[in-house]
């Protein structure tokens, strides 16, 4: 039976491309259609069921256009219950998803110090040759590279509780470091000054701890070392959890809003194991994850 009807499954919105809220928007539609129906004619609502069901199943959607309005429909819940956003909200001001957050290098800089700004910190990484002129543009040492994977193979092969111990030794004695679940999404989150949070998915903690340790034959300051995980981030070619290639993609799937001029923002992805790495910045506001 269910070989006779893959001729009907729809590629673009199954399977890997399922899109989550399309589908949770149309079971949520069928519910209360065979919910009704079954009142007078349970035969019917029965029948109602399995054939929507099998409807969403391999079209991705019952509902005509869901594609075009559940993402945005997911986009305006206060949660996303689909995707971790780069920054998930794991307590009392969690607002960061990066070592680079401010607390988290003002407890490692000298009192009444600053940490690095942007142009401080591209100046530091190219003086250290960490990153290098290539044209127009700045690209990743290759030795820095290799080493950055190699840190990266390592920590992957480790649980959350190992990396936030790895943490703990990265980190400035005033930051604590532990680990929560929050909507079934793991995160390392890292107290920095009392007053905020900071919370890594996996696949970010892995990529920045590394990137922390790779640099420490480069970089002197350990603030620099801390707050250059974020922009190497941009620079990522192979997956931090499973080494498999990143792609660049455009999606406003899973409660993503594309902003006001319509164009949502680029994402490093990973096909294989459905992590994003990192967000580039929204082409309407000029913010990056």
């Amino acid at each position: 039976m269910i070989e006779r009807l893959e001729p009907f499954r729809s590629s673009e919105y199954t399977g890997e491309n399922r899109c989550w809220p399309c589908t949770t928007v149309n079971v949520a539609a069928l519910a209360l259609l065979v919910g009704a129906v079954a009142r007078r004619r349970r035969r019917l609502a029965a029948a109602i069921a399995v054939l929507g069901s099998a409807v969403v199943w391999f079209r991705g959607h019952l509902v005509p256009y869901t594609p075009r309005y559940a993402p945005r429909l997911a986009a305006a819940l206060p949660i996303d219950p689909f995707h971790g956003g780069d920054g998930v909200d794991a307590g009392r001001g969690s607002t960061s998803d990066s070592l680079s957050d401010a607390a988290i290098a003002r407890s490692g800089a000298d009192e009444g110090a600053s940490p690095p700004s942007g142009e401080a910190l591209l100046t530091e990484l190219v003086d250290a040759g960490v990153v290098v002129p290539d044209g127009d543009d700045l690209v990743l040492d290759e030795s820095v590279r290799a080493d950055w994977r190699r840190e990266m193979a390592d920590l992957r092969r480790r649980d959350l509780e190992a990396l936030a111990a790895v943490a703990d030794d990265l980190t400035p004695a005033g930051v604590e470091a532990r680990t929560t679940r929050v909507g079934g999404t793991p995160l390392l989150v890292l107290d920095g000054d009392g007053s905020g949070l900071v919370s890594l998915r996996e696949e970010v903690a892995v990529a920045e701890l590394a990137a922390a340790r790779a640099l420490e034959s480069s970089v002197d300051d350990p603030v620099v070392r801390l707050a250059a995980g974020r922009p190497l981030r941009t620079f990522l070619e192979r997956c931090p959890l499973c080494d498999g290639e990143l792609t660049v993609t455009r999606t406003l799937c899973c409660g993503e809003a594309a902003g006001v001029r319509g164009t949502p923002p680029e994402k490093l992805v990973c096909p294989a194991c459905d992590v994003r790495p990192f967000t580039y910045g929204r082409v309407d506001d000029g913010d990056a994850s």
